[in-house]
């Protein structure tokens, strides 16, 4: 009994999908949450802007810690340089980061939002933030990741630093 072309093309192609296709899996979407309580600023600078009083543009470099909802998110340390533009510690900010995961592999990044800040009249203040971030690359597990996420915080004399953000990542 003879096969038909077609038939023999069939076999190739399911014996080819069975070898290749399945070997690089797809990568899965994850919902992660993460806390930081942690931030330290290692070095800062800034300049006045005379337009108006008291606005001032920052350059700043902070190193976090982070705590994931997920176990194998686990970065040890985050690395970000922020830019902020701001008149009495009010305005926009944006920047980058690199997490350091434990392995060795890091995930970057870029961000951007807004920030203010309220001064009392007996001179106390509290600070409050919000935006948006997204990762551009990684190495090692994390070389082609993708996702985004919104973070929100506060700080303040009497409340230590605190930030939470929610993200969508695959990798």
């Amino acid at each position: 009994m003879k096969a038909r072309p077609s038939a023999v093309l069939g076999v190739i192609v399911a014996v080819a999908l069975a070898s290749f296709g399945f070997s690089g899996q797809a990568a899965e979407k994850k919902e992660l949450s993460y806390v930081k309580t942690y931030s330290k600023s290692i070095s800062k600078s800034s300049f006045s802007i005379d337009d108006v009083p008291n606005h001032e543009v920052v350059q700043e470099v902070l190193l976090q810690q982070s705590k994931f909802s997920s176990p194998d998110f686990k970065p040890t340390e985050e690395w970000i340089h922020i830019q902020t533009d701001q008149t009495d510690g009010t305005g926009t900010h944006k920047g980058y980061y690199i997490m350091f995961h434990q392995g060795g592999e890091q995930t970057y990044g870029t961000f951007d939002g807004r920030h203010k800040t309220v001064t009392k009249d007996d001179g106390s203040w509290a600070s409050t933030w919000e935006g948006t971030y997204r990762y551009v690359g990684g190495t090692g597990k994390y070389k082609n990741i993708k996702g985004s996420g919104t973070y929100k915080g506060r700080a303040s004399p009497k409340e230590p630093f605190y930030e939470e953000g929610r993200e969508t990542i695959e990798y």
